[in-house]
């Protein structure tokens, strides 16, 4: 098992024991609000889903993983940091973070655990470039983008509607030699 470890959290792989946890953090955290309004709350059956992904992420071979697990130092998982290819030929990355329980929030937690997750990544994949995605109103996360030196690269106009409110899509890039740089925190 791959774990990484930071001052304030660690980063570890998936294993089958956290098909209970994830579920029910989906369930009950108001993480959607924020990361994809538009789709709402997740349904019934993508929460049954749950367990048959984590036991799929559990088994996978994939160096480094797609998925790990943030967990606060006193080992209580809060949240999953995840990557995925946008172009895998030009070295370009996709990141995510989520940090399920509003508890959990403003404490430091999802900066250090995404600066890790963007260094580990750098250090063992052969990337150009690391992107990540959000909309307007997630405020907090175009401020973590920023923090770890993201440059905001597009914004697509109105491209999502929340409670009948439309707001922008905003992406981020980071190139390798801008984290290198010393940009990270």
């Amino acid at each position: 098992m791959l774990t990484l470890i930071g001052r304030r959290v660690h980063l570890r792989s998936v294993g089958p024991g956290d098909a209970a946890w994830l579920a029910r953090a989906m369930a009950r955290g108001s993480w959607w609000r924020l990361e994809s309004p538009w789709e709402g709350k997740p349904s019934g059956a993508e929460l049954r889903a749950v367990p048959a992904q984590v036991r799929a992420l559990a088994r996978e071979r994939a160096s480094p993983p797609t998925r790990m697990v943030i967990e606060t130092r006193a080992a209580v998982p809060i949240g999953t940091v995840t990557r995925y290819w946008a172009d895998e030929r030009a070295g370009w990355l996709e990141v995510g973070i989520g940090i399920y329980d509003a508890r959990h929030w403003g404490k430091g937690y999802g900066t250090e655990a995404l600066a890790m997750w963007v260094d580990y990544l750098f250090e063992t994949m052969n990337l150009r470039r690391v992107g990540l995605r959000t909309w307007s109103g997630n405020r907090r996360m175009m401020r973590l983008a920023h923090r770890l030196g993201f440059r905001r690269e597009a914004t697509f106009r109105e491209a999502c509607l929340v409670g009948g409110r439309a707001y922008d899509r905003v992406a981020y890039g980071l190139l390798r030699r801008e984290w290198r740089r010393g940009r990270r925190p």
